[in-house]
């Protein structure tokens, strides 16, 4: 148990160190450059939450979890893409490399070593979509999607807090 704490340890603290340096990069006042980075984030979080549902995780709670990220994202991704065309902006329709890389080695996890994998990838994911939203929301360019920033943020903010009980409940 000592082993798993200290690797979980290892793991958030090199998370929360590329988090960082994503972060301070993850700001944007432009609508096509929020839709982009939001749209990617929105995908991937539906995509590896599919995957929990797919490889039939025995943990409930990160099954529920997965099932509300798909519920809440899809609705967030229709009210993007609403907005975005109210502004003319695309939202991508293809995760960016990097997130097709993470939701790649997703796919090839399996059993405990899956469940702490899309944990962890949640929680970065989220930490990321705040950071973006919360930036846009206050600092973007006023319009659509700046109100969808501001609208979809606490919800963000929620999933971010869930996401981080279950990681806490896990390093335990």
């Amino acid at each position: 148990m000592t082993m798993i704490r200290t690797l979980t340890a290892a793991a958030t603290a090199a998370t929360l160190l590329a988090t960082a340096g994503w972060s301070q990069q993850a700001t944007t006042n432009d609508p096509a450059d929020f839709a982009q980075m939001a749209g990617v984030s929105n995908m991937f979080e539906i995509e590896s939450s599919r995957l929990v549902l797919e490889k039939q995780l025995d943990d409930v709670e990160v099954a529920d979890f997965a099932r509300h990220m798909i519920e809440d994202h899809t609705m967030a991704g229709e009210k993007m893409m609403a907005a975005a065309a109210e502004e003319g902006v695309n939202v991508p329709t293809a995760l960016d490399d990097e997130h097709q890389a993470k939701l790649q080695e997703l796919q090839q996890a399996e059993g405990d070593a899956f469940r702490q994998a899309y944990v962890q990838a949640q929680v970065e994911a989220h930490e990321k979509a705040v950071t973006l939203f919360e930036g846009f929301s206050q600092q973007g360019q006023e319009g659509p999607l700046r109100n969808f920033a501001a609208e979809t943020l606490p919800t963000l903010q929620e999933h971010e807090q869930s996401i981080r009980a279950i990681a806490n409940q896990a390093a335990q």
